[in-house]
């Protein structure tokens, strides 16, 4: 389990520093429109791609707040969750529960990048893929602790 929390503490990082970096340019919320706008014209999911026309950039601001807001509370749960089952193997429910909604909110948002942008490059598509697998596997382990 120890190495685990080593992965899942890494995937918080990354969490933390994609979200400061949205945080500290002040310009995500406000060009999200544009950048849906620019990649959903070669979207190859039709699907997602009438998901991003009608509904993602006509509402591009919520959404651009959804993002950053659920990158930092992902960073945090899934951080503060690995940091202190290391510390303590035996952690209350709450801690665990806590970890696990980090992830499930972390796994949501690369199967949505994965989606929206994946196609763009490949780096793109086998972190969002790679960060999206390791976040299920932590979520079925730890249930299965719970």
């Amino acid at each position: 389990m120890g190495s685990l929390l080593l992965i899942l503490l890494s995937v918080g990082i990354l969490w933390l520093r994609s979200s400061f970096g949205k945080f500290s340019s002040g310009a995500f919320v406000n060009n999200l429109g544009a950048t849906l706008t620019k990649t959903a014209e070669k979207n190859p999911y039709p699907w997602f791609k009438e998901f991003l026309n009608s509904v993602a950039i006509p509402n591009s601001v919520l959404f651009g707040n959804l993002v950053i807001w659920g990158e930092l509370l992902s960073a945090i749960a899934i951080t503060a969750g690995a940091i202190l089952m290391l510390i303590n193997p035996h952690p209350a429910k709450l801690v665990v529960l806590i970890l696990i909604l980090g992830l499930i909110g972390g796994m949501l948002l690369n199967i949505t990048f994965w989606l929206g942008f994946g196609y763009t490059s490949p780096s793109t598509d086998a972190l969002n893929l790679l960060m999206a697998v390791v976040q299920i596997i932590g979520i079925v382990v730890l249930l299965k602790n719970l």
